[in-house]
């Protein structure tokens, strides 16, 4: 019975997969088309390889999840629905948000096609993780035909790490995904107010819906940044074509910082502990606490005066954003990894540099301000919250997975940037 589900379900994707294919073809433009095989093939290459001791525990979990399934299947509703988990030993009982817990029944969903199997589950996430991605890149193409095709390409196709830790059985595989997926269907009803093709209206607010709380469940620190961020950026677009708002950087930005503002607040309001001030500031405290005595002999970040509180963290928070994005150092470890790294900081901040440049010379490039500030909020939002968290800087560099595509994006999209890109042969 299991191989016959097996076989059927495979059948199905394999089918589902050459449609897909077939269709993007089809419906992406030359400049994109000819990057489809090749950044499939790059995720499922990184996928197969192993990818430390998290992917191997949550597909443990994840298989004996499908044991008691095949067990008992009329309990199936009961168990995905549980917290607790059981195989070859105590019971394993996680808190009913655990994004742990959730990647773990995600896994358990994909074991009755791959029956258990590494490389075949991180095949499976792979492809659905390098499709979402495909669909956000196609989306800003096809909404924003005068900005750079090929920033998107780099940025959530090709950049080695986000490659690496966006492949295989990562829950960053899987909050990149969505969160790629949320906002290519968000923008697409923002700036082309039109049903998606296929789906009424009703069935587009549903489908951003369930992204959302996918969303949130998967990772819900690094969801509630990115949902603030649209919102707000909904807001002032709606304002600015009423008339109620200016069009321009600063007033926008103004209008944006009151969206989050406002966002936060009414997170705040309807949230819960999840979302309170003192959960925020013990949970971000005992990560710190934690990743500072996991670090012993490995380069790590320190913050000598952080404190419990919420003004010591938002003291530090600007320091964490940049540690984020610079750390590791070129030179800090002889580390393989590190080096590599290392390496990607270095043309990190060359761009970043670029960009400044650029935007000081009046050449930023061709994208509505409002999503500009809206991304760069998120961006620096998330890695503030990732670098006071996160002092183990192996596990920062897996955490900034999620924000890179999109500071690269906007980083890539300047004149001079353009330029760069095209003799590379990735301009338009």
């Amino acid at each position: 019975m299991k191989l016959a589900v097996a076989i059927l379900l495979n059948l199905l994707a394999l089918a589902a997969l050459g449609w897909w294919l077939h269709r993007e073809y089809r419906r992406a433009e030359s400049g994109l088309r000819r990057w489809l095989l090749p950044a499939l093939a790059l995720r499922v290459a990184a996928g197969v390889l192993p990818h430390g001791l998290d992917s191997a525990f949550a597909l443990r979990w994840g298989n004996f999840l499908t044991a008691q399934f095949w067990e008992q299947p009329s309990a199936a509703w009961a168990l995905w629905q549980g917290n607790e988990l059981h195989g070859g030993g105590p019971p394993y009982l996680l808190y009913k948000w655990s994004n742990t817990l959730f990647v773990i029944k995600i896994l358990g969903l994909v074991n009755f096609a791959s029956l258990g199997s590494y490389w075949l589950s991180s095949i499976y996430l792979s492809v659905v993780s390098l499709a979402c991605c495909w669909l956000l890149v196609c989306t800003l193409s096809r909404l924003f035909p005068a900005a750079s095709v090929g920033a998107g390409v780099v940025a959530f196709l090709l950049w080695p790490s986000i490659v690496w830790w966006a492949s295989g059985i990562t829950k960053e595989a899987l909050v990149l995904g969505s969160g790629a997926a949320l906002v290519a269907v968000w923008l697409k009803s923002l700036y082309h107010d039109r049903p998606l093709p296929g789906w009424p209206r009703v069935g587009r607010w549903l489908l951003l819906l369930s992204l959302a709380w996918l969303h949130v469940r998967l990772r819900y620190f690094f969801a509630l940044p990115l949902l603030g961020s649209l919102l707000a950026l909904a807001g002032v677009v709606g304002a600015e074509r009423r008339g109620w708002l200016r069009a321009g950087w600063r007033s926008q930005g103004l209008g944006l910082l009151s969206g989050v503002a406002i966002a936060g607040a009414l997170a705040v309001a309807v949230g819960g502990e999840p979302v309170s001030k003192a959960f925020v500031t013990s949970q971000l405290w005992e990560s710190y606490v934690h990743g500072i005595a996991t670090s012993v002999g490995r380069p790590h970040l320190v913050y000598s005066g952080l404190h419990p509180t919420v003004s010591s963290m938002v003291s530090y928070f600007p320091l964490a954003a940049v540690e984020t994005l610079v750390r590791p150092w070129l030179g800090e470890s002889a580390m393989l990894r590190y080096v590599g790294v290392g390496l990607e900081n270095l043309l990190l901040l060359g761009l970043l540099a670029l960009a400044a440049v650029a935007v000081v010379r009046g050449r930023p490039g061709r994208l509505p301000a409002a999503l500009v500030l809206a991304l760069l909020l998120y961006c620096v939002i998330l890695a503030g919250l990732i670098g006071l968290s996160t002092p183990n800087l192996g596990t920062l560099l897996r955490y900034r997975t999620v924000l890179l595509p999109w500071l690269l994006w906007l980083l890539l999209q300047n004149d001079y940037a353009r330029q760069l890109l095209r003799r590379l042969g990735l301009g338009n």
